[in-house]
């Protein structure tokens, strides 16, 4: 089951990259990560079926960032999985790198509503300054993510009865900020950046409220 959910001239592309001013500072920048724990509506005459099995734990290497420690990662990741059964490690990998997409691409186009929708609104607050600002110059941002983002485990903890998860996001990106009369401000579009970022996210464990929180965003 997936998570439905995931920066202008130079400093506007500096803002873009590393949202040092919204992302970098701890600020609780949340998107929502809405996973359907539904399926099908229950019928009456299945109300009595048991639940099925929760899926086995499972974790492999090739999930977790090379710099960070697998075992303690593991152990981590195993009891936020004995704690909430909604937690399953490569779902959570790909529904972030999902999420991840789709910020970007609503604050490149400008598209508010969708940005209102994944992050607090002290954080909205300062992605819709940086669209006025950019608005306001004239300029519009082109972002092109040409692969899904590599996700990887970086770091977990729990603390009392929340979980605290924080992923590294690799992406490859074309980034490119045009005038009004179309010519380039800054960026190339023939180059290829890769982009790295730490991002970390938190949810009480055994909470019906199936959202993840993307707390902080950091280079």
């Amino acid at each position: 089951m997936t998570i439905t959910l995931v920066i202008l001239a130079v400093a506007v592309v500096f803002v873009l990259w590393r949202l040092s001013s919204v992302l970098g500072q701890d600020q609780g920048f949340i998107p929502q990560f809405d996973r359907d724990t539904g399926g099908p509506e229950r019928t009456e005459a299945a109300t009595d079926e048991p639940a099925s099995p929760q899926e086995p734990f499972s974790l492999s290497r090739d999930d977790v960032d090379p710099a960070s420690d697998y075992s303690e990662i593991q152990s981590t990741l195993s009891q936020i999985n004995e704690r909430d059964a909604l937690f399953h490690p490569r779902d959570f990998l790909g529904d972030a790198g999902n999420a991840f997409e789709v910020i970007l691409g609503a604050f490149a186009s400008g598209d508010k509503d969708t940005l209102s929708s994944f992050v607090s609104k002290d954080v909205y607050a300062g992605f819709a300054q940086a669209i006025d600002d950019r608005d306001a110059n004239g300029q519009h941002l082109e972002l092109t993510v040409l692969k899904a983002p590599d996700t990887l485990y970086y770091s977990a903890e729990i603390t009392g009865n929340t979980a605290f998860v924080t992923l590294t996001v690799r992406s490859e990106q074309i980034q490119v900020v045009r005038d009004k009369e179309g010519a380039i401000v800054s960026g190339d579009p023939n180059q290829t950046t890769t982009v790295e970022d730490h991002w970390n996210f938190s949810r009480k464990l055994g909470s019906s409220d199936p959202v993840w929180t993307l707390i902080a965003t950091q280079a």
